[in-house]
């Protein structure tokens, strides 16, 4: 359906060939300098060490989780919702329902919708945290009418659904292409499910309703007012609150790509247990989030809130590349900070804040910037090798939490042109939400397995 055995298959083993080049970068590039650097002082000089001034703090944003489930308790939806930091308008990042809360790293798979069924709200909370990598002020799984409840302010939703939606236990149906829904109807196909296919079949259709609705918002409803400062933003307790919020401004949706994980991996990472809370004769399917694109997209509109699980420095990263920047360079500006931040992962970095500034232009030189003076050396040694050409020193400006700053320079694209280039070319045939890789017509088929025929 979206991309053939082989190469689905391909994308999907290059995960588990992505996590031993993990390893193999943390040797090549030094141990010694990975364990100094995660001694850093997150943001603060070293003892005995004037703090420079002036000092800023990463902008506060509050964070809802929605999951949507079925009538039988199955979850079909999930969006990761994102207030603006003056309190109004906001951002939904639509995550797949099964997709794994380790990206694929772990040894074993965890999908979202499998670890609310067999665990419960706690275990849901905790994968989701897991695989956005932030904290959450609202927790909700909503059924229909509460979802109806929610977005019936918005009235009728001009949808354009880039796939057929089926229900099999009602035999509702939605047609590919423009339709108008209403707030019920809009709930319905969210929780629509067909047991003969992948699940991960109908996330571009899922996507759709959640941009719909974002679209419907326009520039505002209601009469909830902006705040004069983040810190303004009394506490928000319930999921009314929030939307109350976030339907008061403009509001974006954005979906994540995804990778299928093929049959023979499935069988050998999922367990038992998980796999049987798909229900009886249902597909089971798992699917993995790029990390570095999904930290990507959620540090970008919370670095506040994102967490450092690992054991090495904090960052913030920031790109300002122009169209002539980019001259010459088959991707765009994100396929570039994808690179760096799956660079960083490698190393046990912690990527708090990524600021994306479209043409603002790029130093000649990547720069970076240390908290503590002390790293310098280390860390020069340390990301020399690990993004090429830089110019490094002392942060004039401390960020709260933030141990390294770095500014994307041209010299990272010119240095690493033919990686860039695979990665760019690697990242361009996965299977994902996008119209160009499953076809507003595409009609998924169905094995001795109840699998569809592309590896569900």
């Amino acid at each position: 359906m979206t991309a053939i055995r082989s190469r689905r298959r391909r994308n999907t083993w290059m995960a588990a060939a992505t996590a031993t080049a993990a390893v193999v970068a943390v040797a090549v590039l030094g141990v010694v300098g990975v364990a100094t650097l995660a001694d850093s002082t997150a943001g603060r000089p070293a003892e005995g060490q004037a703090a420079p001034q002036p000092s800023q703090r990463l902008p506060y944003t509050a964070t809802a989780l929605i999951g949507v489930a079925d009538s039988d308790g199955y979850l079909t939806s999930l969006a990761v919702a994102v207030l603006e930091p003056d309190g109004v308008g906001g951002t939904f990042i639509v995550m797949a329902a099964s997709a794994d809360a380790a990206a694929g790293y772990a040894e074993t798979l965890l999908p979202l919708d499998a670890a609310l069924q067999v665990g419960g709200a706690d275990a849901f909370r905790l994968a989701v945290e897991r695989a956005a990598g932030m904290s959450f002020d609202v927790i909700e799984i909503v059924d229909e009418s509460r979802f109806v409840q929610l977005v019936s302010p918005l009235g009728d939703l001009p949808t354009d659904l880039p796939i057929e939606l089926f229900d099999s236990s009602s035999g509702e149906r939605w047609e590919a292409g423009p339709i108008v829904m209403s707030s019920i109807s809009a709930a319905r196909a969210l929780t629509a499910r067909n047991e003969k296919i992948a699940g991960w079949y109908y996330e571009p259709g899922r996507a759709a309703v959640w941009e719909a609705v974002a679209d419907r918002v326009g520039a505002g409803i209601g009469t909830v007012w902006s705040l004069e400062s983040d810190l303004a933003l009394t506490p928000i307790a319930t999921l009314d609150e929030f939307f109350e919020r976030m339907f008061a401004g403009p509001v974006e949706a954005h979906p994540l790509r995804f990778d299928v994980v093929d049959d023979e991996r499935l069988a050998e990472l999922l367990p038992f247990d998980l796999a049987s809370a798909f229900g009886p004769g249902a597909v089971a399917s798992v699917v993995v989030h790029n990390r570095a694109e999904t930290i990507m997209a959620l540090a970008s509109i919370a670095p506040a809130r994102m967490g450092a699980p690992a054991d090495g420095p904090t960052f913030r990263v920031i790109s300002g590349y122009s169209e002539a920047d980019l001259a010459g360079f088959t991707g765009n500006r994100s396929d570039v900070m994808k690179f760096v931040l799956n660079r960083l992962l490698f190393v046990r970095s912690n990527i708090l804040a990524v600021v994306d500034l479209p043409d603002a232009g790029a130093p000649e030189i990547t720069q970076v910037r240390v908290a503590d003076p002390s790293l310098i050396d280390a860390a020069r040694e340390l990301y020399e090798k690990l993004l090429g050409p830089i110019e490094i020193g002392a942060s004039s400006v401390l960020t709260d939490g933030i141990d390294i700053e770095i500014e994307l320079g041209r010299s990272l694209i010119g240095h690493f042109s033919g990686d860039l280039a695979d990665s760019v070319a690697g990242s361009g045939d996965n299977a994902s939400t996008d119209d160009s890789e499953t076809g507003n017509n595409a009609t998924p088929t169905t094995d001795a397995t109840g699998a569809d025929g592309a590896d569900g």
